[in-house]
């Protein structure tokens, strides 16, 4: 089968590689033997089409530093490559974000998937500026009803997108991410590092970052060998949030870069605790990897993030408070036995999130649709 994947992020770009990202690479390295996968993405500086870690790779927009410039001359130039080159396919799967709306169902007869990672609701009102936040709110109150069928990555997703006036029963499946194998059975350090680990993307407002600064004030009142370290792609500056903490503080806050490969594996599994204090979410790969590593976990308590407390893997604490995350990163920074538990727990929770099932689950529904 043909398939045609629209996903602006891809391994190299400037402008970030997050889970939507990992999700495709890792479900489709998997069925490249089987299907010709093409993933149609956003150029960058040097972005060069062809072969991508064994994926066919298409760069469609400018060459630019600006994000801007890059994400609007990306959603037209995609738009007419699958004017033009739709038919080429036996199906396309468009990953949804309301700030590169395509239209390709509307541009090919080539059937069309569209993949919903997670929806940000009034948040995009809240983050940017009205002049981009207006117009992203609106594509996605009304873009997704254009669709006939859709692939989610959670339940809660599904629930909120579907249950929007005359979207109930339409043709969907809930494909959740996943992880490598291999995590299942890392081995920490034989002392686990005296550190608090933030994996994701370097976003201040949405990962609630300026939460997490304010929490780990008190949390190095009590202990202050105590590290936190942040991992991940920066949206913001991660040297301007850590600024913004006392210089004692700050001494103690590391940012590691984006790391992949063996070193995330060694970054996340000898955390003390993973935490990722989101105001909003889809459905963190980190997560899940933090989890098969054996890592205790604390989040928001929002509705994505309900399944850590419901799986008993991990601490909740009260969105946007900053006495309640520190609260919560204290109790499990000073109760070992509740570690121990909590990521003996998480461990078995994510033996049932892996890539090579996953893909062939995603593979199945491809292939139903494209009939």
């Amino acid at each position: 089968m043909r398939i045609l994947q629209i996903i602006y992020e891809s391994v190299g770009s400037p402008f970030g590689f997050g889970g939507a990202g990992v999700r495709a690479y890792e479900i489709y390295k998997r069925l490249r033997g089987r299907h010709s996968i093409t993933l149609l993405c956003m150029k960058y500086p040097g972005a060069k089409d062809g072969l991508i870690e064994g994926l066919n790779h298409i760069f469609a927009g400018v060459e630019s530093s600006s994000l801007t410039k890059s994400v609007l001359s990306y959603t037209i130039e995609a738009s007419l490559f699958v004017r033009k080159h739709g038919g080429e396919f036996d199906l396309i799967v468009e990953n949804f974000l309301p700030s590169t709306p395509f239209f390709s169902k509307f541009l090919t007869k080539t059937p069309v998937i569209l993949q919903i990672q997670g929806i940000m609701e009034r948040h995009s009102i809240k983050k940017f500026n009205p002049l981009y936040s207006i117009p992203m709110y609106a594509v996605e109150s009304f873009y997704p009803s254009l669709y006939g069928r859709f692939m989610f990555v959670s339940d809660i997703t599904r629930n909120k997108v579907l249950s929007r006036r005359g979207m109930k029963g339409r043709p969907h499946t809930v494909i959740p991410n996943g992880i490598d194998t291999e995590l299942l059975s890392y081995t920490a350090a034989p002392s686990p590092g005296k550190y608090i680990l933030f994996f994701s993307r370097i976003d201040i407002y949405t990962k609630g970052l300026d939460l997490l600064i304010e929490a780990f004030k008190e949390i190095h009142s009590h202990h202050p060998d105590m590290k936190l370290i942040l991992a991940g792609y920066e949206f913001d500056k991660a040297d301007t949030l850590i600024a913004k903490a006392p210089p004692e503080v700050a001494g103690k806050i590391e940012y590691a870069g984006f790391v992949s490969g063996g070193e995330k594996t060694s970054c996340i599994g000898n955390a003390l605790i993973f935490v990722l204090p989101s105001r909003h979410e889809s459905s963190p790969v980190s997560i899940l990897e933090a989890a098969a590593c054996g890592v205790p976990i604390v989040t928001s308590d929002i509705e994505e993030l309900s399944f850590v407390q419901r799986n008993n893997i991990g601490l909740t604490f009260k969105s946007g408070d900053v006495k309640s995350l520190a609260g919560a990163l204290l109790t499990l920074i000073n109760d070992g036995i509740l570690r121990n538990r909590l990521g003996k727990n998480a461990r078995t929770f994510a033996e049932g999130f892996l890539w090579d099932e996953i893909a062939i689950r995603f593979e199945d529904y491809l292939m139903k649709a494209a009939v």
